[in-house]
C-alpha cells in the first residue's frame, strides 16, 4: 500500500456501498487514464495506474472487500488473506498491469487494449495463492438484555461453515495418487507470458494458481476439500460487555485449505434497552420523579438497582429539579475486571397538578410567605434583568 492512498473507495472515488459493477466501471476508466501505454516514462501515472489496480484488486473479491471494510487495511496481511508479511501492495507494474488484464477481460473485442494485450487474460480462480491458507473468518450478532450485559451470560450459536472434508480429509481428491502436478505450470502455479513490450507473471488457468489437479475428485465435496456443515457455538459473554462491542473465537470459522489454520469467529454484541435504566459508560442513569413536597422539605427513597434489590437514598432538603445522586458500586462491572461503575440517580421534580380547592388555598398562602431566601436562584436572575436593564 503506497503512503499516499488512504483508502480503496477514494483511489477508485466510489462510495462504500458501490456494487461490483460500479467499482469494475470506475477501475477501468481511471486504468484507462493512467495506463503505462499512454503515460510513458510518467512515473506519477505509474505510480496511480498501481494504487488503483490495488484498489480494484481488494474491492472486486468479495471475501477481500468484506475483511477490508470490517477490518481496514490492516485485515489484509498474512493472518486474512495469505499474501505474505508484505501485504497486498504491488511492488512491480507487472502485478498492476496483470490486475487490470483481469478486468478488462470481459470489456469485448472493441477495448482498446485488445490489440495491445491479445484480447486481454483471465484471473485464475485460486487467486495466486499458495500452500497453507487460513480459511474465511466469519460474523455473527447476539442479541442480549440489558441484565445479561450487567452480569455475564453464556449463550449457543448456530453457524454454517466450511468443514474439512471427513472422507478425503481435506485433499478434495478421493485418493492421493488423483493429485497430480499441473503439467501446463508445472507445479509453480504461475505462467510466464511475454506480450508486446511487457513480460507478465499469469496465474496458471489450468490449475488456478494451485500448482496441482485434481483428475479423481472426491464424490462427498466433489473435490473441493471442504463441506458445509452446521455447528453449535457456545459463546461466554463477560459481565460488563457494552453494545456493539465484538468478541473474536478463535478457529471458529471456515477451515482452512493446504493444512493452514481455521478462520475466526466474530461475534458482535447488541444490548437491549432497558425500561427505566440507561447506561453511561459503565454507570447506569436513573431517573427518579419525586413531588414539590418532598424535594422542598426531602425524604428517604427506595430506588431499584440492576445488580441488586434496591438501593436507599436520600433527598436532601432543597433538592433542585435535575439534582444527580451517585450511589458508588451499584452501575455496570468493568469488562476487564477494573472495578464497578456507579448508579446515578437523577432527580425529577413535578410540579403537582389537579389541584383541590384546598390544596390550592395552601399553596396561594404559602406562596405569600415565600421570600428571597427560600428562592436564591429566582432572586439572583431578578437582580441580574434590573441591571441589564437600567
Amino acid at each position: 500500500m503506497t503512503d499516499t492512498m488512504a483508502d480503496y473507495y477514494e483511489a477508485l472515488e466510489v462510495s462504500r456501498d458501490a456494487s461490483p459493477e460500479d467499482i469494475k466501471k470506475a477501475y477501468r476508466k481511471k486504468a484507462l487514464q493512467y495506463h503505462p501505454d499512454k503515460n510513458p516514462g510518467d512515473k506519477e501515472a505509474e505510480r496511480r495506474f498501481k494504487e488503483i489496480s490495488e484498489a480494484y484488486e481488494v474491492l472486486s473479491d468479495q471475501n477481500k472487500r468484506q475483511i477490508y471494510d470490517q477490518y481496514g487495511k490492516a485485515g489484509l496481511d498474512s493472518s486474512h488473506m495469505g499474501a505474505g508479511s508484505g501485504g497486498m501492495g504491488f511492488s512491480s507494474l507487472d502485478e498492476a498491469l496483470r490486475t487490470f488484464m483481469g478486468a478488462v477481460g470481459g470489456m469485448g473485442s472493441d477495448s482498446i487494449f485488445d490489440s495491445f494485450f491479445g484480447g486481454g487474460g483471465a484471473r485464475g480462480g485460486g487467486g495466486g495463492s499458495y500452500g497453507a491458507r487460513q480459511g474465511a473468518s466469519k460474523r455473527a450478532t447476539i442479541t442480549i438484555s440489558f441484565e445479561e450485559a450487567a452480569k455475564g451470560v453464556d449463550k449457543e450459536l448456530v453457524v454454517t461453515n466450511y468443514v474439512t472434508c471427513e472422507d478425503c480429509q481435506g485433499r478434495g481428491s478421493a485418493s492421493k495418487q488423483g493429485i497430480k502436478t499441473c503439467e501446463q505450470c508445472g507445479g509453480a502455479g504461475q505462467v510466464f507470458e511475454q506480450r508486446g513490450f511487457f513480460s507478465m507473471t499469469m496465474t496458471c488457468s489450468r490449475c488456478h494458481g494451485e500448482g496441482q489437479v485434481i483428475t479423481d475428485p472426491c464424490k462427498t465435496c466433489r473435490g473441493e476439500g471442504a463441506v458445509k456443515k452446521k455447528q453449535h457455538v457456545k459463546v461466554h459473554i463477560p459481565a460488563g460487555v457494552d453494545n456493539g462491542m465484538r468478541l473474536k473465537m478463535s478457529g471458529y470459522g471456515d477451515a482452512g485449505q493446504g493444512g493452514g489454520p481455521a478462520g475466526d469467529l466474530y461475534v458482535f454484541i447488541q444490548v437491549q434497552s432497558h425500561e427505566i435504566f440507561e447506561r453511561e459508560g459503565n454507570d447506569i442513569m436513573l431517573q427518579l420523579p419525586i413531588s414539590f413536597t418532598e424535594a422542598a422539605l426531602g425524604c428517604k427513597k427506595d430506588v431499584p438497582a440492576l445488580l441488586a434489590q434496591a438501593c436507599r437514598i436520600t433527598i436532601p432538603e432543597g433538592t433542585q429539579n435535575g439534582k444527580t445522586l451517585r450511589v458508588k458500586g451499584q452501575g455496570f462491572p468493568n469488562v476487564h475486571g477494573r472495578g464497578k461503575g456507579d448508579l446515578l440517580v437523577k432527580v425529577f421534580v413535578e410540579t403537582p397538578t389537579n389541584l383541590s380547592e384546598e390544596q390550592t388555598q395552601l399553596l396561594k398562602e404559602f406562596g405569600k410567605l415565600e421570600g428571597p431566601s427560600n428562592q436564591p436562584k429566582r432572586s439572583g436572575f431578578l437582580d441580574k434583568l434590573k441591571k441589564l436593564f437600567k
